[in-house]
């Protein structure tokens, strides 16, 4: 314990060298034998079962399903992207895994819990990766950037996906999407001097920007902690540490939402965080120093602090929940190949 406090009291840098911790983290295991590139995502389809999806390097979107266990076999779908694609949960059993295509359109494939349908195409003049979240049970809305830096976006109404629609912000990152579990979307992104941007979509309308402050670089990393419509958005800030700012649920205004904290540390890219439990999160990121993969806990009331799990990795991790109280974390490594972790 006193190993683990002074850790947390020194410079940002000391997430290499914080004491390995939380026995109850399993070890990495592989994926299967597909090669992915960028950062992938995975979200829920119900418990201890979760999909994800991986760019690879024949511009596919490459897909796959962990039932808690066992992996099963990476297939590529039919359709050339260029981004890194965004997964989620409908809230209805099914899973949602888009990427921007090569000509500027949203790919949107669906898994049901069994298989994989072929991909649909919603025409759109995109120039960034999309975020996808759900709104309301089996209703998802999709966003990104378009060509004059402002957002775009589309949603999935459980049948149709609606013309892609224009909204006017400045943004220079792709934006971070994620349901607050109470009937609405948050979605953060950066704009100009650095600053985060940040907006709500309920029913059918999209509130005012709000300008929370900050100093980022990089893409934002936004999540749920699944309780009373609580947002926690990330970023990672120009000296490598991460950075946490909380939407309290209550009125939409920028007082409702909390000043940047630091979490500290030394990463390669953003956070990738997800909610293993109501007002909980487990957060994970790979260190610049040793290229490892680390997770800190949000307990509710505080974090436990940057703790050594293992594995060798680039970019962001991908974590969803397992429906069980545990998360699987995934990775892409050096050579391109996926592993996995499960725990706290």
């Amino acid at each position: 314990m006193k190993k683990l406090m002074l850790c947390l009291l020194l410079m940002p840098g000391c997430v290499a060298f914080c004491p390995a911790a939380w026995a109850s983290w399993g070890g990495f295991v592989s994926t299967g034998t597909g090669l992915g590139l960028g950062t992938p995502s995975c979200a829920q389809v119900s418990t201890n079962q979760v999909a994800c999806a991986v760019l690879n390097a024949q511009a596919a979107m490459m897909v796959n399903e962990f039932n808690g266990k066992t992996w099963g076999k990476w297939t590529s779908l039919a359709g050339a992207v260029s981004s890194n694609p965004s997964c989620t949960g409908d809230g209805d059993g099914n899973a949602f895994c888009a990427a921007t295509s090569s000509s500027g359109d949203l790919e949107v494939a669906t898994f049901n819990g069994t298989k994989w349908g072929a991909p649909v195409t919603v025409k759109g003049a995109l120039y960034s990766a999309p975020s996808c979240a759900t709104a309301v049970a089996g209703q998802v809305v999709c966003v990104a950037r378009n060509s004059i830096g402002g957002l775009a976006w589309s949603r999935y109404n459980g049948t149709t996906w609606s013309t892609f629609a224009n909204l006017k912000v400045s943004a220079v990152s792709a934006p971070s999407c994620t349901t607050d579990d109470s009937d609405g979307v948050v979605c953060s992104v950066f704009t100009t001097a650095s600053a985060t941007m940040v907006s709500r979509f309920s029913g059918s309308t999209w509130s005012k920007f709000l300008n929370i402050g900050g100093l980022a670089d990089g893409e934002p990393d936004c999540t749920s902690l699944n309780s009373g419509g609580q947002v926690t958005c990330f970023a990672k800030a120009y000296n490598s540490g991460i950075y946490v700012s909380l939407f309290n649920g209550g009125t939409w205004a920028s007082t409702s939402w909390t000043p940047y904290e630091g979490l500290g540390g030394s990463e390669n890219d953003n956070a990738g965080c997800t909610s293993q439990s109501p007002g909980q999160l487990v957060c994970g990121v790979i260190g610049t120093i040793d290229s490892e993969f680390y997770a800190n806990v949000f307990t509710g009331t505080g974090w436990t602090g940057w703790a050594k799990i293992g594995g060798i990795g680039l970019a962001s991790p991908a974590c969803a929940p397992l429906g069980t109280g545990q998360v699987v974390c995934v990775i892409t490594g050096i050579n391109n190949k996926l592993t996995s972790v499960v725990g706290p």
